[in-house]
Order: C-alpha cells, then sequence, then structure tokens
C-alpha cells in the first residue's frame, strides 16, 4: 500500500516550483482525483522522503501546511490521514479528459516528465495570461 501511495508522487527539481509545494499540490490532486481517500494513511515523513530523495524536512514542511488547511490529519501513534473532503472529487468529464490527453502522450511515446513539463509549461502561460 505504502509504495503505491509514494509512486503517486513525481517531483520535478527543476521546475522552479519548490518541491514542498509540488507535494503538496499533488496530494490535493491525488485526492480530487479520488487516488487519495478520507482516512487513508500516507507514507511516514522518513519513508517519503527516502522514496523521493528529498530533506524530510520538506516532506514535513508540506504535510504540516496541508494539515493547516485541513487536508490532512496527524493522528498520534498512525501518522498523517486523509482528512474528510468537502466537494473536491475531480469531475468525470474532466477525468475522462485527462485520462485521454495522458493516453494520447503516452501513444506518441512522451515519458511522464515530458506529460509534467508540458501541462506546467501550460499552466504557467494560463497563469502569466490571468496576472496581466
Amino acid at each position: 500500500m505504502t509504495s503505491n501511495l509514494i509512486n503517486l508522487f513525481s517531483l520535478n527539481v527543476s521546475s522552479g516550483i519548490p518541491i514542498y509545494r509540488q507535494l503538496i499540490d499533488q496530494i490535493k490532486q491525488a485526492i480530487r482525483m479520488n487516488l487519495l481517500n478520507e482516512g487513508e494513511q500516507l507514507p511516514s515523513v522518513r519513508n517519503l522522503a527516502s522514496a523521493l530523495q528529498v530533506n524530510p524536512m520538506t516532506i514535513s514542511k508540506a504535510f504540516t501546511q496541508l494539515e493547516i488547511e485541513g487536508v490532512l490529519i496527524r493522528k498520534r501513534g498512525v501518522g498523517m490521514l486523509v482528512a474528510e473532503q468537502q466537494n473536491t472529487s475531480i469531475s468525470k468529464q474532466l477525468e475522462s479528459s485527462l485520462i485521454q490527453f495522458i493516453q494520447t502522450a503516452r501513444k506518441q511515446n512522451l515519458s511522464d516528465d515530458e506529460i509534467n513539463t508540458i501541462v506546467q509549461q501550460y499552466l504557467s502561460l494560463h497563469s502569466k495570461g490571468k496576472s496581466q
């Protein structure tokens, strides 16, 4: 179970986005897509840091921020659990479009890193357009 959860996360150290922020965003996205469910336990800080090859303080910072936001809850003796979420599940139409995009990208032999880069570039362009 834990190793499957660890596989949900893919950090890009060259993206310009802080690693803890990437982790926060990916945990929230996994919850929206029902890949992480209410009450589900996340890997320990130590295990996740080791698997992702990052400083444990980076993981701890992300978990603490998510706890402050009410996304995760800390349970003594158990660890971090996914909190009850309010209307955060991704719409079926959006999920279908996302799956289709990923399948098309993989058919064109794009790696996960290349797919992530494309998405990040489009998000960056979209964000810049909004702020201008």
